[in-house]
């Protein structure tokens, strides 16, 4: 009589399907929950939807107001901010900048260098980092996206200063986040290129809508925690990448994107169910289909190679107080923040103020 066979599959099958329950989804720079997709505007299109809030827990969130209590550990707030370096080494990789955290960055140090230096526009322009941010969007009247919360990450260029404007001139707007009060946006993008790049989504007008449902509180507990969605490497890492140094030990493709491809009918569903209709709500639309990321409003720039990986030394640096910003910015706050830091004469002096209040 043969020896009954013990399969080979057994307990490990249900472990690996634990393991994918439990695993996120990469998308570029940024870690998605199970769950939870992109949306991307399009160039000459007209959308609509509802921003939400989530819970901030990045304790240096880089609006955080203590007095005017903005963006504090387990506040809500609408908003990510945070900046990318594009086009990093030979693979032309982008990266989240370490002072979306406030940390010291070595592409910054080392651009700052070049500054000092008297190193050419274009070249010190190209380590520039972008600043963009990430929203919580619900698409509405989408034939491409259902109506869950979905991640939006777009340049400050090309959304946030409009919405700047905008709520300058009527603030009563400023609710638009609000679970209860909150109102849907209708965003009208045309379509702008910049050299030889493709064709990018550029927001040149917002209309304020009253919602035709508002949220219920529960809803919270499926829109995604943004301040844990950054894929942010160490300084030496990042050092590495940049200098494209032997011995990095990182081998993960950052640039690529795996997106989940399918959206879960039971968070689908239990999204939908928050809603409070108000008349009558409009059909879950279809999943949507894989996404493509585009370098939208910044020209294709070669990298810079530094012949030998140095940290930025300071020397020679002018004397200020922290009331001598010459445009009036915060001194040591709002550092390389603003396009006058490029030119600014006090540039290494307000860095060293940034670093001592990280």
């Amino acid at each position: 009589m043969s020896k009954q066979r013990r399969s080979s599959f057994r307990g490990k099958v249900s472990k690996d399907a634990q393991r994918q329950k439990r695993a996120a989804s990469s998308y570029g720079y940024l870690t998605l929950p199970r769950g939870v997709n992109v949306f991307k505007e399009e160039p000459g299109s007209r959308v609509k939807f509802d921003i939400l809030p989530y819970v901030v827990t990045d304790p240096k969130h880089p609006d955080r107001d203590q007095e005017q209590e903005i963006a504090l550990v387990d506040s809500l707030w609408y908003k990510r901010p945070f900046r990318v370096h594009r086009n990093v080494g030979s693979s032309n990789e982008s990266f989240v900048c370490l002072s979306s955290i406030g940390k010291k960055c070595p592409i910054c140090e080392y651009r700052a260098e070049l500054i000092k230096k008297g190193a050419d526009k274009e070249e010190t322009d190209a380590l520039r980092p972008s600043l963009r941010n990430l929203y919580v969007v619900v698409p509405l009247e989408s034939k491409k996206y259902d109506e869950v919360p979905h991640v939006w990450d777009i340049s400050q260029f090309l959304f946030q200063n409009l919405l700047n404007e905008e709520l300058e001139e009527d603030p009563n707007n400023e609710v638009f986040p609000d679970l209860k009060e909150g109102l849907t946006l209708q965003v009208r993008f045309t379509s702008k290129t910049i050299g030889k790049s493709q064709p990018f989504a550029d927001a040149d007008r917002i209309d304020f809508r009253e919602r035709e449902s508002q949220y219920d509180e529960k809803i919270m507990e499926v829109v995604p925690a943004l301040d844990d969605m950054l894929k942010i490497l160490t300084y030496d890492e990042l050092h590495a990448k940049f200098f494209e140094m032997e011995g990095d030990d990182n081998d993960e493709d950052t640039s690529g994107e795996t997106e989940n491809q399918e959206q879960e009918d039971d968070h689908s569903s239990v999204v939908n169910s928050y809603r409070k209709p108000k008349g009558t709500t409009t059909p879950v639309k279809s999943p949507q289909k894989k996404l493509e990321e585009k370098e939208e409003e910044e020209e294709s720039v070669k990298p810079t190679k530094a012949p030998t990986p140095t940290r930025r030394t300071r020397i020679d640096k002018p004397e200020v107080k922290k009331s001598d910003c010459p445009y009036r910015y915060v001194f040591g706050k709002d550092w390389d923040t603003k396009d006058e830091c490029q030119e600014c004469k006090v540039y290494d002096s307000c860095m060293e103020e940034f670093d001592k209040q990280q």
